[in-house]
């Protein structure tokens, strides 16, 4: 092996592992992106500047994370959605095809609202479900195991465990962390036929009943 063979193989740089993460080549992630490990973003997808998203989710295909977004684990987003800057999808949070988030409450193409300053925050906490083509209007709360039915457009928060329907949305029943339908006897309770989790009605609200209940 010649000198100059010698010099070239020392200065091969070992190859960098590969990101914990996987986006397909059709996708584009811009420049201070944090991904989690395990997570998967498909075709045609665009992550912004400063969006967190945690580990083990997947976002389908033509997905949006706009700037500054956060992102929980375990979240699963589906074909069409955007994720605007001021919403927040907390961990095990699903979204269905094509929903819509908003976050501008009064948008006006002619007297633009460009900038967080303009935004009102929704937040979707754990483990709430957004159905296909729903429309969830900014400043809101979705509950935790909340359900959004398809075509529903939300107007106001959703406490925990809802299932609304409509437009405007309007409770129609509760659903267990399971998303199994909660029937309460007379005292208020009630238990998931799948999970065996106990539930508590007290004041036009549910509840998970713990052990210390």
């Amino acid at each position: 092996m010649g000198k100059a063979d010698f010099h070239a193989k020392k200065s091969l740089k070992p190859a960098s592992p590969p990101p914990p993460f996987f986006v397909h080549p059709t996708s584009i992630v811009d420049p201070g992106v944090t991904i989690g490990a395990g997570t998967k973003i498909w075709h045609f997808s665009h992550i912004q500047s400063g969006a967190k998203i945690g580990k083990n989710c997947v976002l389908g295909q033509n997905v949006n994370v706009a700037n500054n977004v956060r992102i929980g684990d375990f979240v699963k987003i589906q074909n069409n959605v955007s994720i605007y800057e001021g919403v927040t999808l907390e961990d095990y949070v699903f979204c269905g095809p094509s929903m819509v988030f908003t976050n501008v409450p009064v948008p006006r193409g002619k007297y633009p609202q460009v900038g967080a300053a303009f935004y009102k925050p929704t937040v979707a906490k754990e483990g709430a479900t957004f159905g296909a083509n729903s429309t969830i209007v900014c400043g809101h709360t979705i509950g935790r195991f909340a359900f959004v039915g398809a075509g529903a457009v939300v107007t106001k928060d959703v406490p925990d465990y809802a299932l609304v329907v409509g437009n405007p949305a309007r409770i129609v029943g509760w659903l267990s962390e399971a998303g199994e339908k909660l029937a309460f006897n007379a005292n208020g309770n009630a238990v998931c036929p799948r999970s065996g989790k106990r539930y508590r009605m007290e004041s036009g609200l549910v509840r998970e009943i713990t052990g210390k209940d």
